[in-house]
């Protein structure tokens, strides 16, 4: 099974790095791969969904709080925190390829907390 996650994160390698047609052809492949497989996600959700039915009572998702001023802060108060992460989570996959400088200066500060 292809793992999104794989496929974004070669995707991003293939955009910085070097002009060429062979390059070109596998980010034509691997964005019509991408395409075919978020076709197929709802699909998947709405089954996924009736399978897990029961009638314990669902979990209350946690909310991002106000923790600052900044666009990206203020775009994320009030959503849902596990969605949220798991878009952060993308983002630093993307730039542990396209730009590991910056990618380990952000580890390293967490690291530090």
């Amino acid at each position: 099974m292809l793992d999104p996650k794989e496929i974004d994160i070669e995707i991003a390698r293939l955009e910085y790095g070097e002009s060429s047609y062979p390059a070109y052809a596998k980010l034509a492949t691997l964005y019509t791969i991408k395409n075919q497989m978020q076709k197929q996600e709802p699909e998947m959700q709405n089954r996924t969904y009736e399978q897990a039915y029961s009638a314990a009572p669902a979990e209350i998702p946690v909310e991002v709080g106000r923790y600052g001023d900044s666009e990206f802060l203020r775009e994320v108060e009030g959503r849902n925190e596990e969605q949220v992460w798991g878009i952060m989570d993308d983002l630093m996959d993307t730039l542990q390829v396209a730009n590991p400088r910056v990618y380990n200066g952000v580890m390293r500060k967490i690291r530090g907390l």
